[in-house]
């Protein structure tokens, strides 16, 4: 009988910790991972009008309103070949539990961001998200609740990134839109 109880304490065990994978595994992901790369990825092809060149120069007006610096997040801009590349970071915050007021967490998420232009389309493709720091720590690490270094404000954390990113690429959208030409009936 003895034996009996182990083996049910070791079957109940198994499955508690088979039930707990199991959940982890079925949590919804915050940020979208790519299948083949396994890294945190936004991308898409964005149907356009306009040609390589304009919407390559509707682009880099964008670069140059969004970003404080722009000639410095800018690394790349390769009118001939269509493409522009962006290395930018943005704060973390937690909040206040107090008043809700939003609090510096001294965390620097940087992101590397491709734009290529072809003939009435673009494509942005947003990935290799780090913490800003002496050494490379790639955000996956907040994906994964089983990694040792796993911190519990992940969530909150990746949401953040999550929120940027999409209002990012919104404002990138709508900065592409052709500019409409007024007519001059007087």
């Amino acid at each position: 009988m003895n034996n009996f109880k182990k083996f049910l304490i070791v079957m109940c065990l198994t499955g508690f910790v088979f039930t707990a994978n199991a959940q982890v595994l079925l949590t919804p992901n915050i940020v979208p991972i790519d299948s083949a790369t396994k890294k945190i990825t936004y991308s898409e092809v964005v149907k356009m009008t306009g040609s390589k060149d304009s919407l390559y120069d509707r682009a880099i007006a964008w670069t140059n309103k969004f970003y404080p610096n722009a000639q410095d997040v800018t690394k790349v801009r390769d009118k001939p070949s269509g493409k522009i590349q962006c290395k930018h970071r943005f704060k973390i915050y937690n909040t206040d539990k107090k008043d809700g007021s939003k609090i510096e967490t001294g965390i620097l998420v940087q992101y590397t961001m491709n734009l290529e232009f072809k003939e009435n389309k673009f494509r942005y493709t947003i990935t290799d998200f780090n913490l800003k720091g002496s050494a490379y720590y790639p955000l996956e690490k907040w994906v994964n609740k089983q990694d040792p270094i796993y911190n519990a404000n992940a969530d909150n954390y990746l949401t953040q990134v999550d929120v940027y990113i999409k209002d990012m690429i919104k404002n990138l959208k709508k900065a592409m839109v052709p500019p409409i030409k007024k007519v001059d009936t007087w």
